[in-house]
This record gives structure tokens, C-alpha cells and sequence, in this order.
């Protein structure tokens, strides 16, 4: 619905696009009556009287029926009280009187697009434009309008004009902005909205689209910062609308996980990034505590930090409650990772039974995930069940074929068994599929060892050392297979290094 502000700037425009030559034409032609009625009315349309605005309007365009701008009055009138289709059919009675006055076709178009009706207003606003190009507010909306659409090239083209005419206007900037963004022009995209800021650093709405351009490059340590300011700066425009941004409270949590999950965060700021979600999803829960999705998004997200700080307790607590605030016959895209989440807990607390079940229930929500098939795996292998656990490292492999984890757990469930050349092949697929991770080529280099294959044991353990030389355990490896080989003098090198990074830990 459309803002007072911009309710306002109608009137304003009116006030100087109209009202100068509806006074000239009454010097010249019009009944004074007529004209002071039409006046009178465009008085009261400023003061946002709009009952009364419509009565003078009336009366001007019952004494004179082809005076348009009057009905042009009255549907401006009726428009700024959301009466979009009394509008409509006072801007029609102005057009069939007036077809050349560009701010019947622009009002035409105002009323529909508030009444889902794309097409017609695209319709109307482009004979906006075609009648005068040097409009502003014609432009503008045109511009929006072609977003709406899902047509950035000439949404751009047109915001282009709109901001050449009025390069003051922040909406302008936003509008544009986002148009560059889904042209994959984030540069330009994120210059327009820091500018669109300068003109007005209390629009939440800018903030969001910018934290918005962030997410899609992923980029989340910088999407913190404009969604805190949304979130600060937010008004509600209806008031059905919530008196909190919940849709930013839940944004920022989850740019704080994702940054959080991130490798190069270290634990303390990880640790403080998931006390942050914590806070972030507490104010919605204090504000709505069963308002479904949001607040079942927000015990979601509750849960995964808790989770993360090993709270497991709070987290199974947390996730159950998200699972059950789901209304009967609804969906949620959440509830699959919730169950996975929660069985994640249940197998820390060492609740076997409890997390399969879970797991269980999660794989048959995400059917494509390999995930859920891997802990059920985890759950046979910590009750010794490893065949059971084989074929469910198996399944994950089955969704998944380059999963290296599932790879890497079914060789150690074949080391238990002994079936020690099957867990060369599981271990050789986990480094094709991850050529640079030490810990894949250490086990190997154990399947190997049981072998007796030990020149191949050692070349595994080498390998294992050059990706991480802090590798203790693959340095000791070497030695031990070096020495099965009878090479003393290189053993004890390696043997050394082993003594210094185990002493060193």
C-alpha cells in the first residue's frame, strides 16, 4: 500500500503539474463556480480531507462534465483511501474526457499494480511515459514496476531517466541498485544502496536489500551489519504487520551460523557468533512464542547454536519444541534438519536408539540427503553392528557418490572387520575425491600396516606428512613401517619428528 510520504508527493505533483494550468484555463473559458469548486477540492486532496475533497470535485464536474482534471481529483481522492476501483473508473471518466493528461494514465497505473493487475498497469504506466518523459514519478514507477516483472534491463533503463530526473531520490537508488544485483552487477548494485543510505540512512528496506546482495555472494560477515541497521530503523507499514523485523532477526541469525561454520573463524569468535543467534532468536520467541514458521525458525536456530556450544540438552529441547509448534497437515523447511540436529544430540548424550530413530525419520523427509544414511552408520558402528552400519555408509555413497566421510567410515568399518583390502579401496576413494587431506592417506597407511604391505604403508604416511607436517601420529606411522623395511637410519628420523610434535601437543 503506499506510503503517506509518497501519498504526499501525488499531491505535490498535482499541486504543480495541474492545478497551474486548471487556473489558467479558468481565467479563460471556465465558470468561476466550477473553477472554485475544483480548487476548493484540490485544497482539501492536500490536506488529506479526501471525503470532503470529493464533494468539491463533484461539483465541479457535475456543472461542467468535461472538466477531466475534476474527475482526475476524484480519483486521486479515492485512491489515496484505497479505493483502487472507485479510482479506476474516475480515471477512466477523466481519460475518455482527456486522453492526453499523463497523471490519468500514471493514476490508472498506481491502481492497478496495487491490485495484482501487472499487466494493465505496465499497460498504463508506459503511456505515462510516452505522454511525458520528463516526470519523475512516471519514471520511477515504470522502473519499479519492470522489477516487479522480473525485467531488470529495462527496469534499469528507466531508473536510469528517473534518477537523471531527481537524483535526490533514495527510492530511485534502492530500486536501481537491485535491479544491477539481479544482472549480476553487485558492484554497481552495492554503490547504488550505499547511496540510496546517504540520502536516507533510516530506510530499513535499503539495509535489507543490501544484506540481501551479501548473502547471495555469500559473503556473511558483511551482511551483519546492514541487517542489524534493518532491523533498527524497522516500521510496520500495515498494522496487521509484527511491530518487531522478525524476517531480520531470522536473517542474521542464520548469516551468524553460516559465518560461524566458517574455516577461518576461530573458536572463540565462533563461540560468540552463536551466543549472538541465541539473543538474536530470544527476541523474537519473547515477542511470538508460537507464530508459525517464524517462531518454529527461530527454535530451529536456537537449537543448531546450542547444538554448536554443546549444550545438548538445550538443543534437544530446542528442536523438539520447533518440530512440535508445526501445525498438523503443514510443512516445514526446516523439519528434516531438525530431526537430523536433534539426532546429532541424542548420539553425543550416547542415546543410540533415540538419535537412529531421528535419522531414521530425517531421511525419509530429505530423501536425497546422504547425510542422515552417514549417522545412522555412526550409530551401528558405536553399537559394533558394523555390517549394518556398512550398509548404511553404503546408502549415503548411493545418494552421494564422491561422499568421502561415508567413504572413510566404511573403510574403518571394514578395518574393525578385518577386511582390511576393502578398506584400502573405501580409503583410496575418499583421496580421490579429497587428494589433499592428510587424515584419509594416514588410514590407509594403517589398512597397509595390517596388510604387511609396508612399503606402501610408509608411502601413505609420507604423503600424510607432506599435507600436514604436524601429523604426529602419521610421522610415528612411518617409523614404524620404516623399520619393518629395515631402514633404520630413515626411521629414526622419522621417529624423531614424531617425539617433537607429540611433545609439542
Amino acid at each position: 500500500m503506499e506510503s503517506l510520504q509518497h501519498i504526499l508527493r501525488v499531491v505535490l505533483s498535482l499541486l504543480l503539474l495541474v492545478a497551474v494550468s486548471a487556473v489558467a484555463e479558468a481565467q479563460s473559458t471556465r465558470d468561476p463556480a466550477v473553477q472554485e469548486a475544483y480548487d476548493a477540492g484540490l485544497e482539501l486532496l492536500g490536506q488529506e480531507n479526501y471525503d470532503e475533497a470529493i464533494v468539491e470535485f463533484d461539483k465541479a464536474s457535475a456543472a461542467d462534465d468535461t472538466f477531466a482534471e475534476a474527475y482526475l481529483g476524484r480519483a486521486d481522492a479515492l485512491r489515496a483511501m484505497e479505493d483502487y476501483q472507485g479510482a479506476l473508473q474516475a480515471y477512466t471518466a477523466a481519460r475518455d474526457r482527456s486522453p492526453d493528461l499523463s497523471r490519468v494514465h500514471f493514476g490508472m497505473g498506481m491502481c492497478h499494480r496495487e491490485l495484482g493487475q501487472l499487466d494493465l498497469a505496465l499497460n498504463a504506466f508506459t503511456n505515462a511515459s510516452d505522454l511525458n518523459r520528463r516526470d519523475p514519478e512516471i519514471a520511477a514507477n515504470l522502473g519499479k514496476l519492470y522489477l516487479d516483472i522480473s525485467d531488470p534491463v529495462n527496469a534499469l533503463r528507466t531508473l536510469d531517466v528517473a534518477i537523471e530526473l531527481d537524483p535526490d531520490n533514495a527510492e530511485n537508488y534502492r530500486h536501481r541498485g537491485w535491479a544491477h544485483t539481479q544482472l549480476r552487477e553487485t558492484e554497481q548494485g552495492i554503490e547504488d544502496l550505499k547511496k540510496s543510505i546517504e540520502l536516507d540512512p533510516e530506510e530499513y528496506e535499503t539495509y535489507y536489500r543490501l544484506a540481501n546482495v551479501y548473502g547471495f555472494d555469500e559473503d556473511y560477515a558483511m551482511v551483519i551489519e546492514p541487517l542489524t541497521n534493518a532491523i533498527k530503523y524497522y516500521e510496520p507499514e500495515e498494522s496487521s504487520d509484527p511491530e518487531i523485523f522478525i524476517g531480520g532477526y531470522l536473517l542474521l541469525a542464520d548469516a551468524r551460523i553460516k559465518l560461524a561454520s566458517d574455516e577461518e573463524t576461530s573458536v572463540e569468535q565462533r563461540n560468540t557468533l552463536y551466543e549472538k543467534v541465541i539473543e538474536d532468536v530470544q527476541v523474537v520467541l519473547d515477542e511470538f512464542p508460537d507464530r508459525f514458521p517464524e517462531s518454529g525458525n527461530a527454535l530451529y536456530f536456537r537449537g543448531l547454536a546450542l547444538r554448536m556450544l554443546s549444550r545438548y540438552g538445550e538443543a534437544i529441547k530446542a528442536l523438539t519444541d520447533s518440530i512440535q509448534l508445526i501445525p498438523a497437515d503443514n510443512e516445514a523447511n526446516y523439519l528434516g534438519e531438525a530431526y537430523l540436529k536433534r539426532g546429532v544430540c541424542w548420539l553425543n548424550q550416547g542415546e543410540n536408539g533415540l538419535a537412529r530413530r531421528d535419522f531414521e525419520q530425517a531421511a525419509s523427509l530429505n530423501f536425497e540427503d546422504p547425510l542422515p544414511h552417514l549417522f545412522i552408520g555412526f550409530t551401528y558402528a558405536k553399537e559394533e553392528e558394523y555390517r549394518k552400519a556398512i550398509d548404511s555408509y553404503s546408502e549415503a555413497i548411493s545418494k552421494s557418490g564422491n561422499f568421502a566421510r561415508a567413504f572413510v567410515n566404511r573403510g574403518l568399518a571394514y578395518l574393525q572387520l578385518e577386511e582390511y583390502q576393502k578398506a584400502v579401496d573405501n580409503f583410496n576413494e575418499a583421496i580421490r575425491n579429497e587428494p589433499t587431506v592428510a587424515e584419509h592417506f594416514f588410514k590407509r597407511g594403517v589398512a597397509y600396516m595390517w596388510l604387511d604391505e609396508y612399503e606402501k604403508a610408509f608411502t601413505s604416511f609420507e604423503l600424510a606428512t607432506l599435507y600436514d607436517e604436524h601429523h604426529a601420529k602419521a610421522f610415528r606411522g612411518a617409523a614404524i613401517a620404516l623399520k619393518k623395511l629395515d631402514r633404520a637410519n630413515l626411521a629414526a628420523q622419522y621417529e624423531s619428528k614424531a617425539a617433537e610434535l607429540e611433545a609439542a601437543e
